[in-house]
């Protein structure tokens, strides 16, 4: 029989990770409505549509592509993340002995597995619009490509994991340190305004190759995933 003090880090982690994973998957459900329901809005026109028009002709184009799709895959781990750890889901912890720091941990792994999971659903979502699409539409219709290029999806993976690495360190940080959640409170409002200026060009970033472009954010949501933990145990433990 194992004490409680000879447990460690890793076993409570990977006891927290099985319960976190079956624990939240309402947000994955949450997901697949989303991307349904963004599936029938953008019946018509996809991802994006143009029309040109000269005389008695009238040609409309529509384009269908994964960009909406990971928009509200990002939004939707965006908010995950910080919702899993509000006080409602630290108090679910308890269940199991855990820690700031093996829940910061354990938070982590479950959004990485569950942005792999967003990304099956996204290609899902794409190819259920495009069966939709051609069933009810006599318009003609071009395949520029059938299958998503694994590159393309390490990118949606890459920038799925970034927004739910943000979340878990905005959700870390407001229950952190009053300090933090000051400094905190200043960064976003001079990012907010950074970006609402223009006066940071990410456009050489989306020049880059996928692969290097999925690199590069990952980099990011690495560094993020780290804070998060850090500032994790900086906080209070709570045992159960």
């Amino acid at each position: 029989m194992q004490s409680l003090t000879n447990i460690t880090l890793k076993t409570i982690v990977q006891k927290q990770v099985k319960w976190k994973a079956k624990l939240y998957l309402s947000a994955l459900s949450t997901l697949v409505i989303l991307q349904i329901i963004f599936c029938l809005l953008l019946f018509d026109s996809g991802s994006g549509s143009s029309g040109h028009g000269r005389g008695n002709l009238d040609v409309q184009f529509s384009i269908y592509s994964l960009d909406i799709f990971l928009m509200v895959s990002a939004f939707w781990a965006f908010i995950s993340a910080t919702l899993f750890t509000t006080k409602a889901f630290r108090t679910d912890d308890l269940s199991v002995i855990s820690s700031r720091t093996s829940s910061a941990i354990a938070n982590m792994i479950v959004i990485i597995l569950y942005s792999l999971i967003a990304v099956a659903i996204m290609v899902a979502s794409l190819y259920l619009q495009l069966i939709v699409v051609l069933s009810w539409k006599e318009s003609p219709f071009i395949l520029d490509d059938l299958i998503v290029s694994p590159t393309m999806l390490m990118v949606c993976f890459s920038i799925i994991c970034l927004f739910g690495a943000l979340g878990l360190l905005l959700g870390n940080c407001y229950k952190g340190t009053a300090t933090i959640k000051v400094f905190t409170t200043i960064f976003l409002i001079l990012s907010l305004f950074l970006l609402s200026s223009k006066s940071v060009d990410l456009s050489w970033l989306l020049m880059l190759p996928n692969l290097l472009i999925s690199l590069v954010v990952l980099v990011v949501a690495a560094l993020c995933f780290t804070l998060a933990i850090w500032i994790a145990s900086k906080s209070e433990v709570s045992r159960s």
